[in-house]
C-alpha cells in the first residue's frame, strides 16, 4: 500500500509540473529590449517577447510608451499583446509604423491585441493618404481586437488577401480614424462581435479634398456567418456598412459572396452617400439606428441577389441636412422563395422617395412607419414588377402619398395609411 501511495504521488507530481511548465506566461516587452522611446526600432525586442510564449501561450505587456516598429508583428497562437491603455487622444502605449509595406500586427489562432494606439505619421494628410497594409491582420480563428486606437491607418482590422476564417472574432472598443476601410471580413466561419467601435475623422489637410469623405466604408463584409453588430458609429464617409455582392478569393476571380445573418443594432452615422448597402446574398435585421445622409444618398440599401434569410428593418431614423435623399431602397435581382423585407416603426424626411419599391421588391410588410417626402416628390414609389406587398398603417407626408405603377396584376394590400398633406 505504501508503495503504491508513493507511486501515486510520484505520478501526481509530474503531471502538476507538466502543467506548471506548460501554463501561460506574462512576460514585459522591456525585458527583452523593448525601449519605447519613440526612436529606437522595437520591433525585434517585441517579436522576442512574443515568441517566448509561443509554447506555452500567455500575455505580452508593452509598458507605456512609443514603440517603433519597422516589420509585422506575429502574434503566436493563444498569445496577446496588451499595451497599458488606449484613448482618442495621448494613449498610454503606442505602436509607430514609419514605413509602407507591412501590417502592424498579426493575430494567429486565438490570439489578441488590446490596450493601445497604431500610429501612421507618414500617412497623415488626407488630400494625399496613400494605401498601406491594414494595421491588423486576422491570420486565425478567434481573433481579440480590443481598446484600439487607429491614427491615420489605411484600413483598420482585416482578413488576409483572398479572405480567412477569423471566425469567433471579437471585436470592441475600437476607434480612431482610418482613411478608407475600418473592418473588412471575408471567408469568416460562425459568428463574429463588432461592438463599440467608432470612426471619426482625422489627419492633417482639407476635408472637403480628402481621400476618406468621398471613400471610406466604416464596415465591409464578404462572405462571413453571422455577424452581431452593436452601438458603432461613423461620421464622415461614403457608406457605413457594405455588404458586397462578391467575397474574397485565392485567385481574384469574383465569386458570389453568401452571409449568414447580420444583427445591427444602436448605431449611428452621420455625413455619409450611403449607410446600409445589402448586395449579396444574405439577411439581416436592422434596427434602432440612425442615419444622416447627404444629398441623393440613400439611407438603406436592399439590392442583394436574394434575401435567403429573414430581412426586417426597424425603429430606424433616416434623415438628411435638408436635401432630397432616398430613404429605404429594396429590390432583389434574383427571384427566391424566401424573398421578403419588412420596414415597421421607421422615420424617413427629405424623400425622395422616402421608400423606393424597385421591380424584383417581392413579399414587402411596410407598415407603421412615418414617410415624409420632399417637395414634388412622393413617400412611397412601387416600381412595375413589385408583387405581394403589404403597405398598412403608416403616415404618409407628401402631397403624392404613394406612386403606384404595380399594375393591376400584383397582388398587394394597401390600406389604413394616413396622409398629411
Amino acid at each position: 500500500m505504501a508503495r503504491l501511495a508513493l507511486t501515486s504521488t510520484i505520478l501526481l507530481l509530474l503531471v502538476v509540473a507538466a502543467a506548471c511548465a506548460d501554463a501561460p506566461k506574462s512576460v514585459s516587452a522591456a525585458a527583452f529590449g523593448a525601449k519605447g522611446d519613440g526612436v529606437t526600432d522595437d520591433t525585434a525586442a517585441i517579436q522576442k517577447a512574443l515568441d517566448s510564449l509561443a509554447r506555452t501561450g500567455g500575455v505580452v505587456h508593452l509598458p507605456a510608451g512609443r514603440y517603433v516598429i519597422t516589420a509585422e508583428l506575429n502574434v503566436p497562437g493563444s498569445v496577446t499583446l496588451m499595451g497599458e491603455g488606449a484613448r482618442w487622444e495621448n494613449s498610454a502605449t503606442g505602436l509607430i509604423v514609419p514605413n509602407n509595406g507591412y501590417s502592424a500586427v498579426r493575430l494567429g489562432h486565438g490570439s489578441g491585441v488590446k490596450g493601445l494606439a497604431i500610429s501612421y505619421p507618414n500617412n497623415a494628410d488626407i488630400e494625399t493618404a496613400k494605401p498601406y497594409p491594414p494595421a491588423i491582420v486576422l491570420a486565425g480563428i478567434n481573433p481579440c481586437v480590443e481598446n484600439i486606437v487607429f491614427d491615420c491607418a489605411w484600413t483598420g482590422v482585416s482578413t488576409p488577401p483572398g479572405g480567412g476564417n477569423a471566425g469567433q472574432g471579437m471585436f470592441r472598443d475600437l476607434t480612431g480614424f482610418v482613411h478608407s476601410v475600418g473592418m473588412h471580413l471575408s471567408g469568416c466561419r460562425d459568428v463574429n462581435r463588432i461592438l463599440d467601435v467608432h470612426w471619426f475623422v482625422g489627419g492633417t489637410g482639407d476635408a472637403s479634398k480628402s481621400y476618406y469623405r468621398k471613400n471610406r466604408v466604416g464596415f465591409e463584409f464578404g462572405d462571413v456567418d453571422g455577424v452581431l453588430m452593436d452601438r458603432c458609429f461613423m461620421i464622415g464617409g461614403k457608406t457605413f456598412f457594405h455588404q458586397l455582392p462578391t467575397k474574397d478569393t485565392p485567385d481574384g476571380k469574383p465569386a458570389p459572396a453568401h452571409s449568414l445573418g447580420f444583427h445591427i443594432s444602436h448605431c449611428w452615422i452621420e455625413d455619409v452617400n450611403y449607410g446600409f448597402v445589402f448586395e449579396g446574398m444574405c439577411g439581416f435585421v436592422l434596427s434602432s439606428s440612425n442615419i444622416l445622409v447627404r444629398e441623393n444618398g440613400v439611407g438603406v440599401k436592399v439590392v442583394p441577389n436574394s434575401l435567403f434569410y429573414n430581412a426586417a428593418i426597424d425603429g430606424v431614423q433616416v434623415r438628411s441636412f435638408g436635401k432630397p435623399i432616398v430613404g429605404i431602397e429594396y429590390n432583389t435581382l434574383k427571384p427566391h422563395g424566401r424573398n421578403r423585407l419588412s420596414v415597421a416603426d421607421c422615420q424617413v424626411t427629405d424623400g425622395s422617395p422616402a421608400l423606393l419599391l424597385g421591380p424584383g421588391a417581392v413579399r414587402a410588410n411596410i407598415h407603421d412607419n412615418h414617410f415624409q417626402a420632399a417637395p414634388g416628390r412622393p413617400a412611397i414609389q412601387i416600381d412595375k414588377g413589385a408583387n405581394l406587398l403589404v403597405v398598412t398603417n403608416n403616415v404618409l407626408s407628401a402631397q403624392e402619398p404613394i406612386a403606384d405603377n404595380s399594375g393591376d396584376g400584383a397582388i398587394k394590400n394597401v390600406s389604413g395609411n394616413i396622409v398629411e398633406k
